[in-house]
């Protein structure tokens, strides 16, 4: 691979001119500029950007932490991220933690190793390394510290919307699917569904899964549940696991949302495809991702964000596993 000082000898001209040149740092006369030019198309020069990131002390890379890409919801986050990044000039590396802090570490080291220029975490589960950091962060779900500023969905209303829709479509004998209880987000959507319905003197049964992206393992959660039957309303953490629940109703014979009505939280593309297609709780992927990088690349250039905790709005998503309608 053709290196500065090959292109030097080449176009004849000192490294320093062809530093200056692809660094953009100093003055080179439009006759060199076409000379240097001419080699590097000729020889397909690529800058090494790693290099020049650590020569520079900046670059226009930024860190995506993800709990998991096989989740719907952080997929298209990550494709949205990754779009509206690149329509800025920055490129994104991709990391899965899978809720692990240990692995969530070793990827914040990597990072720094490549000189990132800020970093989007999702869901963090080791918040004290980002304190720490003399770079841009800004965090999905978890409150991490004051430093960090923090994007998320208004949970708690989105699990009150859950409850109203389903009250309203006619459901009395609620049951809820809750998620790990490390997320934040998850538990504030379970307080605001709970509470709402004990201000109608409702009781909620609760089934726990310990993950929210691994089909066999959900699979494996749902099967506590024996009487099943006895519910007509169930809010499901989120959209793939509420996939695995009408998944599991349907091999018992269960119709839905004649027996029982179904709604899950996020609108992920998962809701759509599955039939009866799902009602659910969005959490716009879309205004997420990026009003996430747009905070990040303020942050990036030396802006004063005022906004520390960005709350984005849910609504209802009515589609046909319940029968009311929107509320």
């Amino acid at each position: 691979m053709a290196n500065m000082r090959q292109i030097a000898k080449q176009a004849g001209v000192g490294i320093a001119t062809v530093s200056r040149y692809i660094n953009n740092t100093g003055y080179v006369s439009e006759e060199v500029k076409a000379k240097i030019e001419k080699v590097i198309e000729e020889v397909h020069y690529r800058p090494n950007e790693l290099a020049r990131a650590i020569f520079k002390r900046n670059s226009k890379i930024i860190g995506l932490l993800v709990p998991n890409i096989s989740n719907p919801y952080f997929n298209e986050m990550a494709l949205i991220i990754e779009e509206y990044a690149s329509n800025l000039g920055f490129s994104i590396f991709l990391c899965n933690t899978n809720d692990d802090p240990k692995k969530e570490r070793a990827y914040i080291n990597v990072l720094q190793g490549h000189r990132v220029a800020g970093i989007i975490t999702v869901r963090s589960q080791c918040k004290e390394e980002y304190t720490s950091q003399d770079i841009p962060v800004v965090s999905f779900e978890s409150h991490i510290s004051e430093k960090v500023i923090t994007v998320a969905t208004d949970n708690y209303t989105g699990g009150k919307i859950a409850f109203e829709h389903l009250y309203e479509s006619g459901c009395r004998k609620f049951v809820h699917v809750k998620g790990p209880d490390f997320s934040e987000a998850i538990n504030a959507r379970s307080l605001g569904f709970i509470e709402s319905a004990r201000e109608k003197n409702l009781s909620i049964d609760i089934i726990k899964f310990e993950t929210d992206f691994q089909r066999k393992m959900l699979e494996a959660n749902i099967k506590i549940l024996e009487d099943i039957e006895k519910f007509d309303g169930i809010f499901v953490f989120n959209d793939i696991a509420a996939a695995t629940v009408i998944r599991y109703f349907q091999q018992k014979n269960i119709q839905i949302p004649e027996q029982v009505q179904v709604i899950g939280f996020d609108n992920s593309y998962i809701g759509e495809f599955l039939y009866p297609s799902l009602t659910t709780i969005e959490q716009s992927v879309s205004e997420v991702g990026k009003t996430m990088v747009k905070v990040l690349i303020k942050m990036i250039k030396g802006e004063a964000i005022k906004q520390r905790n960005i709350m984005i709005q849910p609504k209802l998503i009515k589609r046909e596993t319940t029968v009311g309608i929107n509320v």
